[in-house]
């Protein structure tokens, strides 16, 4: 048998967008291990890299042939295959004939409890030359991209149109034919350095053509090379470079071969706003800004990355370029300060928020609408009141001004600057930046109350206007970003423990809307609720990244709650007690009563018409312990109120053994049903404890 060999594909294109490469490598390694596996081909390792220009899959130690494979065929019942002298029935026949055998060679197994006749076929892989054609080709036709271009046919589409295909197996080419290209042994080298094409003799000699024309392929090794080179070129201009992930991984797929060029920019440019420059030369550019290493400072520097060997002229367009951008942010920024931030809050009225939803205008009175009812249940003090309704009024302002508009990025920061220049409270200009935070999960989150209650009420005044238009995501669709305004909103009120109430919040948007949406007050509460539930789901994430199971998360959230930060510390204490005996006796009563008080009619318990001392002895301990829970969950210490739940275990206990729930006086029954009724509720002041899996210690 031939020796294993290594698959070599190379996919060469034009330019591939930068976002669309890492998702292209990791569909590329995925696909190539799922077609593999189906068609039974064994291999070693499987590695896949992406540029600009190419994709390419490498597998190595692929076998020389299909492994051969066992089927087991199914045939007619064993009672069915034979008449009752033993001879083969025409079923028997039948089958054996299809499949060209004789009925002697089957096999008697037993599936699922039957006898079955079967035919046990042993297949020969086929040559792995044999397989690959096909095999690559089905592999690139799952290759899927936001947005496909076709250029051949209409039924063949990828990120850009496929300039030529490499396929090896070992020194031989793969006959691979895709999108009207047949693949050959060529690859060619960077567009600038050493285009070629360059014939490769296998896949070794593949990668020894791409170092000397001038390709690096693996996009972890350009990543490093650019964060070392742009390190080292700011320390040089005697300050640090500022590197975000986010800009370092779209730049290391924007090249093939990185080369970091230093600029500099006028000195007076640096009285813009810091988020101005970042923004110029992060978004715009594609450029790694450069600060003072002491005290933080922006300096007159920044660091781009070529895809070409240096050249002086490389950095004169580079510096060019970036001077025309802030030449035209300074305009804007000089234009917008000559009129106070308020005054630009009458163009609201001309700019739609949502085709169902109204203006920005219509949008920017719920918000005050909505902050002013926060305010006055958390009790602020008229200052902080003041200044969140304040806040609240002016946050949509600077989506007018001429800055904004040029560069949307800056949305909330401009608003804070050109508060701070009008005049404006710092608490009101801090408000309205933060407003927009967090813009995605993980980001930092509003530090000021204005800041919080703005974010807050802006979120849910779009969270309840989409349900009540009817755009709710599905699947994958959510194009107004509904998931992430939620997982904000809870985040807030976890992390700045806000005694506000996520069901309350959701009434009063909806009631803010009343104006722009005609609901009935049935539609109206079925759309509360959906909206709630959609806020409970995430929270179910935020609790599983703080690492709470999910039985504790369920338990809780099937319970009431008065703050989200208080239904997280009674989650991260059952959590602490899962697995001890105190939490096991708790969700062992806990069950005890609940399978049977589902039927309560959940009517008042009344005493006298107890018979047994063990129903008095409950009413008794539940009584008692009611008024304790509630000053125990009041004070926050979870403790106490678990360790008074495990003190009902045994009147609990005490109660069935001596008493008969499902008693034949109407009356009887239902009073019994009623206290057990009343014993859940009481448990459910902290956790729906059936949701806890018992994991009680050895």
């Amino acid at each position: 048998m031939s020796a294993n060999k290594d698959l070599l594909l190379e996919i060469g294109c034009e330019e591939i967008p930068s976002r669309f490469i890492s998702p292209a490598i990791r569909q590329l390694k995925e696909g190539a291990r799922r077609l593999l596996e189906e068609a039974h081909l064994q291999w070693g390792s499987l590695q896949a890299w992406g540029t600009p220009r190419r994709l390419v899959l490498l597998v190595s130690g692929l076998a020389a042939a299909q492994a051969d494979q066992v089927q087991r065929i199914k045939g007619p019942p064993r009672d069915r295959a034979f008449d009752s002298q033993g001879r083969p029935t025409a079923a028997l026949l039948g089958f054996a004939r299809s499949h060209n055998v004789a009925p002697e060679s089957l096999e008697e197994e037993t599936i699922k409890g039957a006898r079955y006749m079967v035919l046990v076929k042993k297949v020969r892989g086929l040559p792995t030359e044999e397989v690959l054609p096909e095999l690559l080709a089905e592999l690139l036709r799952q290759l899927h991209f936001p947005k496909p271009m076709y250029w051949w046919k209409k039924e063949v589409r990828f990120a850009r149109p496929i300039r030529w295909l490499l396929a090896l197996y070992g020194d031989r080419v793969v006959p691979l034919t895709y999108a009207g290209i047949t693949a050959g042994r060529e690859t060619w080298g960077h567009r600038f350095l050493n285009p070629g094409p360059w014939p490769v003799e296998n896949p070794a000699h593949y990668f020894a053509r791409l170092v000397e024309s001038g390709v690096v392929l693996d996009q972890e090794r350009r990543r490093q090379l650019i964060r070392q080179q742009v390190e080292e070129a700011a320390r040089s201009c005697g300050g640090r470079a500022l590197v975000e992930e986010a800009l370092l991984d779209e730049v290391s797929c924007l090249v093939e071969y990185p080369v970091a060029v230093t600029g500099s920019m006028a000195p007076e440019f640096l009285d813009l706003p810091r988020e101005v420059l970042i923004t110029t030369m992060q978004v715009h550019q594609r450029y790694f800004p450069v600060e003072d290493s002491a005290g933080g400072e922006l300096l007159p520097y920044f660091v781009g990355i070529s895809n070409n060997r240096y050249h002086e002229n490389i950095k004169r367009g580079y510096e060019k370029v970036l001077q025309a951008r802030l030449s035209d942010a300074r305009f804007f920024y000089d234009e917008d300060r000559k009129k106070p931030l308020e005054s630009y809050v009458e163009q609201l009225k001309t700019v739609l928020f949502q085709e169902s939803l109204g203006t920005l205008e219509e949008k920017r009175g719920r918000l005050v609408a909505l902050v002013e009812k926060m305010a006055a249940a958390l009790g602020l003090n008229p200052g902080e009141a003041k200044a969140a309704v304040r806040a609240a009024h002016l946050c949509k302002a600077d989506l007018v001004t001429h800055m904004v508009k040029e560069f949307p990025e800056l949305q909330g920061v401009m608003g804070r600057e050109y508060a701070r220049h009008s005049g404006e409270e710092e608490g009101v200009a801090q408000g309205i930046y933060e407003h927009y935070l967090p813009r995605w999960s993980g980001d930092r989150l509003p530090e000021t109350t204005p800041g919080r209650l703005v974010s807050l009420a802006d979120r849910l005044d779009t969270l309840a206007g989409c349900f009540a238009v009817g755009l709710i995501p599905t699947g994958s669709q959510d194009p107004y970003a509904l998931r992430r305004l939620a997982y904000g909103a809870v985040a807030i009120l976890l992390e700045g423990e806000l005694r506000l109430h996520p069901e309350q919040l959701v009434r009063w948007a909806l009631e803010g809307l009343k104006g722009a949406v005609s609901l009935s007050p049935e539609e109206e509460e079925r759309v509360a609720r959906e909206v709630f539930s959609f806020l409970q789901q995430r929270l179910r994430f935020i609790f599983q990244e703080k690492r709470l199971s999910s039985g504790v998360t369920e338990a809780v959230l099937g319970s009431s709650y008065e703050t989200v930060g208080e239904l997280y510390r009674r989650a991260v204490k059952l959590q602490e007690l899962t697995g001890t005996l105190l939490l096991e006796e708790i969700i062992t009563a806990y069950n005890r009563v609940a399978n049977l008080s589902r039927k309560a009619p959940g009517g008042p318990v009344e005493e006298g018409v107890f018979e047994a001392e063990a129903e008095a002895l409950l009413f008794r301990s539940v009584a008692e312990a009611e008024e304790k829970l509630r000053e125990s969950k009041e004070a926050g210490d979870y403790d106490s109120c678990l360790r008074l739940l495990q003190g009902l275990k045994q009147p609990v206990d005490l109660f069935f053994d001596q008493v008969l729930v499902m008693a034949e006086d109407l009356r009887l029954r239902e009073n019994r049903l009623n206290l057990l009724y009343k014993a859940r509720k009481l448990f459910e002041q902290i956790a729906d404890f059936s949701k806890i899996p018992p994991t009680k210690e050895t």
